[in-house]
């Protein structure tokens, strides 16, 4: 028996005990010989081939609630009765390891790799392991507890921690060791097609560690990557040039330094098509994780809530994201509602093409 051409799609929040009572109906009102079988239509009604994966995936969405929840205890309960969930991965690609340094809870990332977590998993088609992706947005102190369990760095991780010595390690005799890095920045051509992760030629591998330690600010390891070929120049996640990260680090001396040793103000992203300097402040509004960072720049400079780059304005990178908190802190600084970006929206106008109905009303 194939499983439903037009299945069911599953509760928002499904549960397994919900799941076994249907199976039990159907079999004790007499449509199946065994309960098995039961089972086993139930699952293929739902769009799975068979009972035992239907159940892998519940367990699995019930395992990433608990952690986007930061539910020690529910996890650690959790994974008592299913220990094998710890080592699944999710439908995006993702794992409950990269979930739990996501929510940046070194207690659940405890919990995950004593139950047999496995570190170097990486994200779908990305070279991101947990500890990778935990630097990456800026999960610090789940990183630590993983450089804690054990899980020792590669060059590219160990400059986004700031780990000089770790860094300092993977020169011998003042040559750079083979194949140091086994992750690194996601990275695409003019073409969009995705380029090698981590880069092939030593020097964009150490470039790229100089990438990832400007992005984290941290000024001594990017000081000894420059010391050792590393190009100010590079360009790391969304053609964002080190100088255009070190500016959404907020460390002005990691700045200062790079344009010492060559880095250009001009060189413009491939998201935003900015300048490095305008390049911190849109991550900060399209992303809306930091919003004290961005009063913080914004009280510093009032005037740079007028800055625009060749996509558009602040505003205008905020309402397309659908970051309300960001557009009303760069409207109570006074952030032009009529400014018209690229393709000659306003800001209201661009919120609402993307279905961002509730940030729409906020900039009309």
């Amino acid at each position: 028996m194939t499983q439903s051409a037009n299945p069911q799609p599953l509760p928002e929040r499904p549960s397994l005990e919900q799941l076994r009572k249907q199976a039990k109906e159907l079999y004790t009102a007499g449509e199946f010989s065994t309960l098995t079988a039961a089972q086993h239509a139930l699952a293929r009604r739902y769009g799975f081939s068979s009972w035992p994966r239907l159940k892998l995936v519940v367990e699995s969405q019930i395992l990433r609630r608990l952690i986007q929840e930061r539910d020690v205890n529910g996890v650690k309960k959790f994974l008592g009765a299913s220990p094998k969930v710890a080592s699944t991965g999710f439908a995006d690609g993702s794992t409950p390891l990269h979930a739990a340094v996501e929510a940046n809870s070194p207690e659940i990332v405890t919990e995950l790799v004593a139950a047999g977590a496995p570190f170097d998993t990486k994200y779908a088609s990305s070279s991101h392991t947990a500890l990778s992706w935990a630097i990456t947005v800026g999960s610090f102190k789940a990183a630590i507890k993983l450089v804690e369990l054990g899980n020792e760095p590669d060059l590219f991780c160990a400059s986004g921690l700031g780990l000089l010595k770790s860094v300092e390690g993977f020169w011998v005799d003042g040559k750079l060791r083979p194949n140091p890095s086994k992750t690194g920045s996601s990275r695409y051509s003019d073409a969009g097609e995705r380029l090698p992760c981590p880069p092939t030629r030593p020097e964009d591998v150490v470039s790229d560690a100089l990438y990832i330690a400007c992005r984290s600010g941290h000024l001594d390891v990017a000081r000894w990557l420059l010391d050792h070929r590393a190009d100010p120049n590079w360009r790391g996640f969304m053609g964002g040039s080190c100088l255009a990260w070190a500016e959404f680090s907020g460390n002005a001396e990691l700045c200062a330094l790079l344009r010492t040793r060559g880095a250009s103000d001009e060189l413009l992203d491939s998201e935003f098509k900015s300048t490095p300097k305008l390049f911190g402040l849109m991550i900060l509004v399209a992303w809306g994780f930091w919003p004290d960072r961005l009063r913080t720049r914004l009280s510093a400079d009032p005037s740079v809530v007028h800055s625009r780059g060749g996509w558009g304005t602040l505003l205008n990178a905020a309402a397309y994201n659908g970051q309300i908190e960001s557009a009303k802190i760069l409207l109570e600084f006074g952030a032009d509602k009529t400014a018209r970006n690229a393709a000659g929206l306003t800001a209201s106008e661009m919120a609402a093409s993307q279905g961002h109905t509730e940030l729409a009303k906020v900039l009309a």
